[in-house]
This record gives C-alpha cells, sequence and structure tokens, in this order.
C-alpha cells in the first residue's frame, strides 16, 4: 500500500515516520514542496538483512527527483532544456540495523552501491551496463570520492548548480548519495529514444567475513526521440520500484565486470 502525504519535516524526524511506515508495510509517496532545505521523499523502501528469517533493517529514501540541463538550471518542473534528472538517495539504519545498536544484519557500515543501463552513446571503455563509478575509482561503491555523498549529519555537496536547492543544507541519514545524470543530445542515438536505468542498492560491509546485498531501488528517466530536427524531448521520469533483493541484472552485473574485483566478497558468489 501506498501513502501519499505532504511532509516537511527535520531529517531525522523525517526518518523516524519512514522507519515507522515502512514497518507497518507501507511505503510513502511525497508531493514535493516548494522548498527544498530540507529533504524531500518521493518514495521509500524497506531495506532487509538478507537471511534465513530477514529483518528489516532501515530503508532506502528517494528524494523527489528534480531536472537540470547538463548540471545546471536545477528545477522540479522541466525546461524545454532539461538534459538530465537528480535525485537524493539516503539509507536510515532502524535500531534492527544501527550497527551501534541491535546490529541484525552484522554490517560494520552500510555502502550503497548502483548500477547503469544506458541506451546512450558510450565513452571509450564503457559498457551499456556496468557499476555506476567513474573510471579512477578504486571500490564499487557510489558513497566515495569523487562522487557526491555523505555519512550521518552533514551538508550537501558543494556544488549546487545542479541541485534545485541553494548553498549547502544539512542532511542527516546513515548515508546518502546525490546523483545528477544526464545524457545531452549529442550522445543521443539517431532515431532512437536515451533511455538511462539505475538500480542502488544496500551493502552490508564487514571488516571481518563477507559482505552482503541487501534490498534496493530502481529508478531512471527516459528522452524520447522525435524527429532529426528537433531530436529528443526533456526526460521524462521513471518511477521508483522498490527490490527486497538485487536483480539478477545486478548480480550479473556484479559478477562480470572488470571495473573493480569486488564480485569475489560477497557472500552469494
Amino acid at each position: 500500500m501506498t501513502m501519499r502525504l505532504q511532509l516537511h519535516l527535520p531529517d531525522k524526524a523525517l526518518a523516524i515516520v519512514l522507519i515507522l511506515l515502512c514497518s507497518l508495510g507501507l511505503t510513502l509517496s511525497v508531493t514535493p514542496l516548494a522548498l527544498a532545505d530540507t529533504l524531500t521523499v518521493g518514495k521509500s523502501c524497506p531495506v532487509f538483512s538478507q537471511s534465513a528469517s530477514p529483518s528489516q533493517v532501515g530503508i532506502l529514501a528517494f528524494s523527489q527527483p528534480w531536472y537540470h540541463s547538463g548540471r545546471t538550471d536545477a528545477r522540479y518542473v522541466a525546461g524545454d532544456n532539461a538534459t538530465g534528472i537528480g535525485l537524493e538517495i539516503h539509507f536510515f539504519a532502524n535500531t534492527q540495523g544501527t550497527v551501534k545498536g541491535l546490529n541484525k544484519a552484522a554490517c560494520n557500515r552500510y555502502r550503497l552501491l548502483q548500477i547503469r543501463k544506458t541506451t546512450a552513446q558510450l565513452f571509450e571503455g564503457e559498457k551499456a551496463i556496468q557499476i555506476d563509478i567513474p573510471d579512477e575509482a578504486y571500490t564499487p561503491f557510489y558513497d566515495n570520492s569523487p562522487m557526491e555523498h555523505g555519512y550521518g549529519t552533514h551538508q550537501t555537496p558543494m556544488d549546487d548548480l545542479d541541485k534545485p536547492w541553494s548553498g549547502r543544507p544539512v542532511r542527516a541519514s546513515t548515508v546518502a548519495i546525490y546523483d545528477t545524470p544526464y545524457v545531452s543530445d549529442s550522445y543521443g542515438v539517431e532515431g532512437q529514444h536515451i533511455r538511462t536505468e539505475f538500480e542502488t542498492c544496500v551493502i552490508c560491509e564487514r571488516d571481518m567475513g563477507y559482505d552482503s546485498l541487501l534490498s534496493c531501488g530502481t529508478w531512471g528517466y527516459q528522452r524520447d526521440y522525435l524527429n532529426e530536427e528537433t531530436g529528443w524531448t526533456e526526460p521524462e521520469i521513471i518511477p521508483v520500484e522498490c527490490l527486497q533483493k538485487p536483480s539478477d541484472r545486478f548480480r550479473q552485473t556484479l559478477e562480470s565486470s572488470n571495473q573493480v574485483a569486488y564480485h569475489y566478497w560477497l557472500q552469494w558468489r
């Protein structure tokens, strides 16, 4: 069941509301408010430990998406020049999942790992489906430099040109990422829609023992091809869908990746 509410709460209070709703088997879909200084949640997904008797260890909250033009001119309503979208994605551990609490998943820390599938033209060395990290990354996690991320109580990224707010508002979550993907017309394939899909998963990282893949959410956007003269439309949002466990595509992408050798350290292998 999905509840559609309009909330504007401090992040810690919002986290409590989200976790309570998820514990009752409800998801939250929020209509955005004009202000963006606090987290505006579009949808929340329950996150479970992957064990014989799964426990809910928190929620994965996806912000209301926004639009931008090549990482400038960010707004909640798409302009004619929009080429991409933006989201905040936050994991909030609950009392069952907090590392310093009951820690039902037995984690040392939580990370976020994301794969990307696109129909756009690719840079040299890229694959249509791959882990969503830059070439210089040495781990598969999105919450790692140089990508935009934060832990605990933190300020949003310094670059606000592709965000629908000014300055650096404060957020509070276990781990968060800030993603603003886009595909300009020059990277579209003539005659084809530009479609980019993501799957974002919570990882239970352990210092001793294998890591575990927990629950996920899928999201993305599509720019429809119109004609040779006009090119592509502004992005249409692909709504967030919750997954209790990673998809086969996610696992296969990690398994076949030559970007990092992380797949050797997962329990499911």
